[in-house]
C-alpha cells in the first residue's frame, strides 16, 4: 500500500503544479486589463483557464476519492493530500469567480 500512498503524494504534487499553471494564466488574464491585446489571445487565455480549472476539479475529486479508498483499505486516512486538494480547488474557484466578476464589471460597467 506504500506505492498507493506514493501515487497519492505524486498526484497531490501534480495538482499543485496545475494550480501554478492556473495562476500563470490568471495573471496573464489580469494583465489584459492593463494593456491592449488581441481578442484571439484573450480567447486562448480564457480557454486555457477553463480547461485547467475543470482538470483541477476532476483531478481533485480523484485524489479525495483515492484518499477515502485508502482509508477503507488500510484504515489510514491520507489527510494531507485530501485537505490540500480541497483547499486548492477552493482557491481556483475563488480566483475564477473573482476573474469573472472583474471582467463583468469592466465589460458591462456598473449601473445604479
Amino acid at each position: 500500500m506504500l506505492q498507493f500512498r506514493r501515487v497519492l503524494a505524486f498526484s497531490s504534487r501534480v495538482h499543485t503544479y496545475l494550480l501554478m499553471l492556473y495562476l500563470f494564466f490568471f495573471l496573464m488574464f489580469f494583465f489584459t486589463f492593463i494593456t491592449s491585446v488581441d481578442l484571439a489571445l484573450l480567447t486562448i487565455i480564457k480557454t486555457a483557464m477553463t480547461l485547467i480549472s475543470w482538470t483541477m476539479i476532476f483531478f481533485g475529486v480523484w485524489i479525495v476519492f483515492a484518499s477515502i479508498y485508502q482509508f477503507f483499505y488500510t484504515k489510514v486516512f491520507a489527510f494531507t493530500p485530501a485537505l490540500l486538494t480541497v483547499l486548492r480547488c477552493i482557491l481556483v474557484l475563488l480566483l475564477a469567480t473573482g476573474a469573472d466578476f472583474v471582467e463583468t464589471i469592466v465589460v458591462e460597467g456598473v449601473s445604479l
